[in-house]
């Protein structure tokens, strides 16, 4: 069972930050987790929200700001970056672009174009680079890419409307359904967010390929501790 970092070790250090991912590292993980926009000037940022209000206290749309705005009032990494970071650890990387935007198809776009760029880098580190969306019309138009793609489940349908084998489904969902499990298998099956001590503990024993969490250092001692005993 591989261990991906919820936009870093979220839950200690500010989300998205290229702290959050060192010190994600530093815990023992096996990949990233990150949700991608587009800024004002086109750069594809790490950022979960539409805008930064959350965040900053700013009302401001993600949409309407500069990279360098950004960066300025919440230390935000782009995806590039996050990139170099997983290459040069050898550290798996999962994408996820949100929707809806107004900009539409263009963060699909921009993601595999950056991908497609770095190709070569991402191959000789060996480490796997994951496209996935809770847009349904968003993970189709990111199957045409080389990348493997998955949709993110939150509710039953999704189990049965889906465009991929994959998925990456919401813990809670799971729990009041834990035979989806053996209905996807072969299948990888992702499962977010997952920190709770009972739900870590109760998914060694599962078919589940990956866990993302904000809390790496606990699922690596919890998960890793069932592995070696």
């Amino acid at each position: 069972m591989k261990i991906f970092a919820h936009r870093g070790f979220s839950h200690r250090y500010p989300e998205a930050t290229r702290l959050a991912y060192e010190k994600a590292i530093e815990a023992g993980v096996n990949g990233f987790e990150c949700d991608v926009r587009l800024t004002k000037d086109k750069e594809i940022v790490c950022f979960h929200d539409r805008t930064l209000r959350r965040i900053t206290g700013k009302k401001k749309a993600l949409s309407r700001t500069t990279f360098k705005e950004l960066q300025a009032a919440a230390s935000a990494i782009t995806l590039n970056e996050l990139l170099d970071l997983a290459l040069t650890n050898k550290i798996d990387l999962l994408i996820e672009t949100k929707h809806p935007v107004l900009s539409g198809a263009a963060i699909e776009k921009a993601v595999v174009r950056l991908l497609n760029s770095r190709g070569q880098e991402i191959s000789e580190a060996n480490i796997e680079v994951r496209l996935m969306s809770f847009s349904y019309w968003a993970v189709l138009r990111m199957k045409k890419s080389a990348y493997p793609v998955m949709k993110v489940v939150k509710y039953p349908l999704g189990f049965f409307i889906r465009p991929t084998k994959d998925l990456a489904i919401d813990i809670q969902l799971i729990r009041k359904h834990p035979g989806v499990l053996k209905r996807i298998a072969p299948n990888r099956a992702y499962l977010w967010t997952v920190n709770d001590k009972v739900d870590l503990k109760w998914l060694r024993n599962r078919a589940v390929f990956g866990v993302i969490t904000d809390r790496p250092k606990r699922a690596v001692r919890i998960l890793l501790s069932s592995r070696n005993g």
